[in-house]
């Protein structure tokens, strides 16, 4: 309660000698807040900070005042207001509120498509029905750095499907080699595809600014460890289906991804530079997503 007191008397003090200095140039300021979203209020020695951010119909206000109480006099050594509040490079933040974020997260649920790269002529994969989805990443993220900046490990799951609805189908021989050919003629073509069942591990840089505007870019460490094939088509009216779960996928690959976002929902693009399958025993390619980040 004490200390209370002292700081409501410190800010009134504050507020009126700076009162009585703009009244000698006949000029009067009177500041109102209307519905803070946070008020802080920091003593360090004989200063005194107080923040508030945000505030009614403008979540990006900041405003900061810094009062040092000396035996003599009580004066205001700095003021700051606006809605921006940028360090060069990036936005700083204080020690309290960084450790007070340093924590378990669940985020990230993306839904995307997916194009091969490098892959033979005849491996048409349609980018259209060659979808991807990734669980939301249950991990830790902290910051490291006095600013908005923080890092994040994770896990999450992934399916990815490569795709193909033209004249050509996945075909695995009586061995262990997988290869691209063609339908039986006459054949009523559903679609052939690859999919890859995955436990991600993602390490992310994310920076986030004052308008709720973040951007993130890391690798993202995949262990394969279910891979498929399944080819559906129609032949004189009867239905085939034909499938086998031993494909020889790469066991370990790694992802390059950079995503953009506003407040809950984002942008990425992936590139995965490693080979999808063994290419001792299938057709060589790497891949390329894009797709939507929510969370």
């Amino acid at each position: 309660m004490k200390k209370m007191i002292l700081l409501a008397v410190t800010l009134l003090t504050a507020t009126g000698g700076y009162a009585e200095s703009r009244d000698s140039l006949k000029v009067e300021s009177v500041m109102s807040v209307e519905n803070p979203e946070r008020v802080t209020i920091t003593e360090s020695g004989n200063r005194f900070l107080v923040e508030i951010n945000g505030k009614k119909d403008n979540p990006g206000f900041r405003y900061a005042r810094e009062v040092e109480i000396s035996p003599s006099d009580v004066s205001v050594t700095k003021e700051r207001s606006g809605n921006w509040d940028f360090n060069i490079p990036f936005r700083k933040r204080t020690s309290e509120k960084r450790h007070k974020r340093n924590e378990f997260v669940l985020k990230d649920f993306k839904i995307g498509l997916s194009c091969v790269q490098g892959a033979p002529e005849n491996m048409d994969v349609s980018m259209g029905s060659s979808w991807e989805v990734t669980t939301p990443t249950l991990g830790w993220q902290c910051y490291p750095w006095a600013t908005e900046t923080s890092l994040s490990i994770g896990v999450a799951c992934s399916w990815r499907n490569y795709r193909m609805t033209s004249r050509q189908r996945f075909i695995k021989d009586a061995g262990s080699d997988m290869y691209i050919g063609s339908y039986p003629e006459e054949a009523d073509i559903q679609f052939s595809r690859i999919k890859v069942f995955s436990w991600a591990v993602p390490v992310m840089l994310t920076h986030e600014t004052k308008n709720n505007f973040n951007f993130s870019l890391g690798a993202i460490v995949n262990f394969n460890t279910h891979a498929s094939l399944k080819t559906r088509y129609k032949l004189d009216g009867q239905e085939f289906k034909l499938t086998d779960s031993n494909i020889h996928q790469t066991p370990v690959t790694i992802d390059i991804q950079a995503s953009i976002g506003y407040k809950t929902i984002g942008f990425y693009v992936k590139y995965s530079p490693c080979k999808i399958l063994d290419t001792a025993y299938g057709p060589e390619f790497s891949a390329l997503s894009v797709g939507l980040v929510l969370f």
